[in-house]
């Protein structure tokens, strides 16, 4: 299994940069009893954030094979309509390029108005951080490529991968807690900061990411057309 770690940790890195969970976090701090009900929620986006792939993993697996063949034999010998496809999905790119930062601030706004509604309790703040994963789902492409990669390297025991990868996510937000029993409520504030920074930065990254993506599809394709042979 330590193979899939030389990939799984880049992965890991960027997937653990979470604006919304970071948010509710800092959120978390600020009620009664906020070593508690932070530590809650964190533990109620890791465990449903490894329920999840685990469902992903084994519930859809078997539905993907095809089409994961299809996509692998179209990188090592690919044909026109794997130019086709990828001519359109770049089109797809360049409009999510348009549309991601728009669809990042509405979940931002969505966490935070779950945020506000969320009543005092361990349990709550449970039920809360596993909303918020469930919520934010579509948006983890990083733990879907982490998935793919477990299967590339054809990882025999795929939960326990799953339940290592979802431990070292968590841990950065569990030392958020520890940093408030030790500095106190001054975190908070360096939190709301940090938070501002990464979502700022998120919103021009991540468009200029997939535009960037969008556009070497696109010319690849164009390029197959015009001269018979893609970019590489």
């Amino acid at each position: 299994m330590s193979d899939i770690w030389v990939v799984g940790i880049p992965i890991l890195l960027v997937d653990v940069v979470s604006p919304v969970l970071l948010a509710a976090t800092a959120f978390a701090l600020t009620g009664s009893r906020p070593i508690a009900n932070s530590c809650a929620l964190i533990l109620g986006h890791t465990i449903a954030y490894f329920v999840m792939g685990v469902l992903i993993v084994y519930g859809l697996a078997e539905l993907l094979a095809p089409v994961v063949d299809f996509v692998v034999t179209g990188f090592v010998s690919p044909t026109r309509i794997n130019f086709v496809i990828g001519f359109l999905l770049g089109l797809v790119l360049l409009g999510l390029a348009s549309r991601v930062s728009t669809s990042a601030e509405m979940e931002k706004q969505s966490a935070r108005s779950e945020a506000s509604q969320q009543k005092e309790g361990v349990l709550p703040s449970l039920v809360m951080g596993a909303t918020l994963c469930i919520v934010g789902m579509p948006f983890a492409v990083p733990y879907f490529g982490f998935i793919n990669e477990m299967f590339r390297f054809n990882v025999q025991s795929k939960p326990l991968g799953l339940l290592v990868y979802n431990l070292f996510y968590a841990l950065p937000y569990f030392l958020i807690p520890v940093a408030y029993a030790v500095t106190g409520k001054a975190i908070v504030d360096r939190l709301s900061a940090l938070n501002q920074f990464i979502s700022t930065t998120a919103a021009w990254l991540v468009p200029l990411l997939f535009g960037v993506l969008g556009l070497a599809f696109i010319v690849d394709a164009i390029k197959y057309f015009l001269t018979g042979s893609g970019l590489v």
